[in-house]
């Protein structure tokens, strides 16, 4: 009665809250049920709910049942529980896609040593991966290679040769929603054929649908710790022992083991299987192939299996045998609502965005790993990224004109001149979010050539001065075209009724505007006098605010450079290099690639204007430089482009009068150092499917999924 009570509270006093632009767009891409030909059917979320609930209540034989749980169920959807992606997708959907599940992803069942089962679990999984689930399986229970078949009088290939099989039907089947399956493939650190599976990888284009994971065993660490022979061996059957003249009682030959796969092989009295040792080695020595294969080719993963089965909350009715398939807080995320900080959206599901694609996070989000020493991972180019030394990063193995091949590698194995791979996000170069275009070029003409102060903000922009027979008037068209722009911009604002806009201050050729808005605005978005920085809420507005703020920073210290013969560029100098780092951060969630120049020039005495018609001298920091080159210009243009009508017009020169084509952007940057960077909280995510994210522009991996006993469902 109390919990009931309690049920009867929560449903009268729930509070709805609306939903937003993103949730309805969502919504309607991933869940909302439609025909063929796109036609909806679910009209509103609510009646999504309504399917859901309907089709799980269903369940129940008797009517009475069904009625009770359809509301019950319908009450929870509606006060926000969240079922897993393919429930709310294909519940109640059977007449219109009746080949798709609900469940998310699975594992396998045991694969029996037998053709007849190592086909027919290739075709369940071909119909599981065209359903639209992820599976895993465990490949250790097929005999190793060169092993004698008696029923074929011949040797088998061993299970690395069916692995094969498995991985080119998963290439070949597309599942549901047109995404290609994932699989992940486990293996016991005891079979014979353990070495040929932990160096799979290295030829290259294998079994690349594949995550691989050993099954490390309590006993194997042992002896790696106590320096002990490690037997490989596998199960025998009875009449292998008949056979060969096994005796199970010589230790030398026999050694008794816990497996999951019991039938047709010699199991004693305690349950555990007798297994013929066909080598052994040094356990120290397949330690080190394990470590070298992990560092060098991010392959194999590493399952603890004994502990897991010890902490799996149903160890007395199943085994768990394979699992379906660390960055700091302050790392930016790439997701569907704009750039995040790990920090912000933790505990999260989210919709993260890798090359300009939209791939759906696990329920939890990103989530802490562990408290962990962490590594600073620079690019030549400028980009950096913090993380453990043993997350993969997306290393490219061949680049030519046509071709771009990548693996996983974990980046405390990347070396200086390696190539890692960028997202491209040319696809998705708009978001929703916090301010306007115009608000966008006001902050980057601040942060370009204004002034925050105590009291105010002020703009300001500069003519030439008036020379006897020079077309000055094109020279200050540009200047016009920006001062234009702003009094445009500053009618977003609640203006004083006394605002004047543009004053000239004299002897200077200077103009100054200010205003209290812009002030306010400046401050909301985290800048203080005296620190002009691009701070997190400038990072995480709308794209619209992005293309504002860029062209005002570009038209404030941007140039265009460069010549035909030498080629063409669009460039910005800083001496803030931070703030260099945080352009190219933004523009290439644009799909614009650039490239840092750090110290460009050195600390020195030159010569600049000194506002007053002359020139002085002045001390100078070192200077940073970034460019934008390639067809990234024509990126840069389409997006962003000049309101300096000067800069623009020689932007378009440039681009109309280019004798080739521009370069095509391979988004690819070179490693510089990996570089010890302390030791802090470490965070991860799991993307199911495509396994990876965006990570400070970088392609990073996830971590691995739950364990699952076989024909378990994940329902994250």
């Amino acid at each position: 009665m109390l919990i009931y009570g309690l049920f009867l509270l929560l449903y009268n006093t729930v509070t709805e809250i609306p939903f937003q632009d993103a949730s309805m767009d969502i919504w309607d891409a991933k869940y909302r049920l439609k025909t063929k030909d796109g036609i909806a059917l679910d009209g509103s979320i609510d009646e999504t709910y309504q399917r859901v609930a309907k089709a799980l209540s269903e369940v129940e034989k008797d009517k009475n049942k069904q009625e009770q749980y359809y509301k019950e169920f319908l009450w929870a959807l509606r006060q926000g529980v969240i079922p897993a992606g393919r429930i709310i997708s294909n519940a109640g959907a059977l007449e219109h896609k009746p080949a798709t599940s609900t469940i998310n992803c699975t594992v396998s069942g045991t694969i029996v040593d037998s053709m007849d089962d190592i086909l027919g679990k290739v075709h369940e999984a071909g119909l599981t991966l065209k359903a639209g689930c992820g599976i895993g399986y465990e490949f250790s229970t097929l005999r190793p290679k060169d092993a004698y078949v008696s029923g074929a009088g011949a040797y088998t290939s061993g299970p690395l040769s069916f692995m094969d099989i498995y991985d080119k039907m998963c290439f070949t089947v597309s599942s549901a929603g047109g995404r290609r399956g994932a699989q992940m493939a486990t293996f016991d650190v005891g079979h014979p054929d353990v070495v040929e599976f932990i160096r799979a990888k290295r030829e290259n284009g294998r079994l690349r649908q594949f995550n691989l994971s050993l099954l490390i065993t309590t006993e194997f660490m042992n002896a790696v710790k106590n320096d002990q022979p490690w037997p490989l061996s596998f199960p025998v059957t009875e009449k292998e022992v008949k056979l060969d003249k096994l005796d199970l009682s010589d230790s030398n030959l026999i050694i008794w083991r816990e497996l999951p796969c019991k039938d047709g092989y010699v199991v004693n009295n305690d349950g555990l299987v007798a297994c013929k040792i066909s080598k052994t080695i040094p356990a120290r020595r397949l330690w080190d192939i394990i470590m070298s294969s992990t560092y060098d080719y991010a392959e194999p993963g590493f399952i603890l299996i004994d502990k897991v089965n010890e902490m799996n909350n149903n160890w007395f009715c199943e085994k768990i045998r394979a699992t379906n398939p660390c960055v700091t807080a302050d790392t930016w995320v790439q997701t569907e609502q704009g750039p995040r900080q790990v920090s912000a959206i933790l505990g999260q599901q989210i919709n993260v965005l890798v090359d300009g694609q939209l791939h759906q996070s696990g329920i939890d989000g990103f989530f802490k790993t562990a408290t962990k020493d962490v590594v600073k991972l620079k690019t030549k180019e400028g980009f950096n990224l913090r993380l453990t030394d043993d997350h993969q990063v997306r290393k490219i193995t061949h680049l030519d004109r046509y071709n771009l091949e990548t693996e996983w590698c974990a980046a405390g194995q990347l070396n200086e001149g390696d190539q890692v791979l960028l997202n491209n996000h040319r696809q998705h170069a708009h978001w929703n979010g916090k301010y306007s275009e115009n608000q966008g070029y006001l902050i980057g003409l601040l942060v370009g050539d204004g002034t925050l102060k105590e009291d105010k903000a002020v703009l300001s922009v500069w003519k030439s001065a008036q020379v006897m027979n020079s077309d000055i008037n094109s020279l200050n068209a540009g200047v016009e075209a920006i001062m234009d722009k702003v009094m445009t911009a500053t009618a977003e604002f609640n203006t004083r009724s006394d605002f004047k806009g543009w004053s000239e201050i004299a002897g200077r050729n200077e103009y100054r505007l200010s205003f209290a808005g812009l002030k306010t605005l400046a401050e909301e978005l985290g800048m203080t006098p005296g620190n002009k920085c691009i701070s997190a809420q400038i990072e995480t507005a709308s794209s619209e605010f992005y293309r504002g703020f860029l062209q005002g920073f570009f038209d404030a210290d941007g140039s265009v450079q460069g010549s035909q013969t030498k080629g063409v560029s669009v460039r910005l100098a800083q001496s803030d290099l931070p703030r260099l780092e945080a352009v190219q951060r933004m523009l290439l969630r644009l799909g614009i690639n650039s490239t840092v120049y750090r110290n460009r020039r050195p600390t020195g005495i030159t010569k600049l204007p000194d506002g007053k018609g002359g020139v002085a001298d002045y001390k100078i920091a070192p200077q940073h430089e970034l460019v934008i080159s390639g067809d990234n210009l024509a990126v840069y243009q389409e997006l962003i482009n000049f309101t300096d009508s000067n800069k623009a017009a020689q932007l378009e020169f440039a681009l109309k009068n280019y004798l080739r084509s521009l370069n095509r952007e391979r988004f690819v940057a070179t490693i510089e150092s990996i570089k010890p960077d302390g030791c802090e909280d470490v965070f991860d995510i799991q993307v199911p499917g495509i396994n990876t994210f965006d990570a400070n522009g970088l392609h990073a991996h996830n971590c691995g999924e739950q364990p699952l006993p076989p024909y378990g469902s994940c329902l994250l």
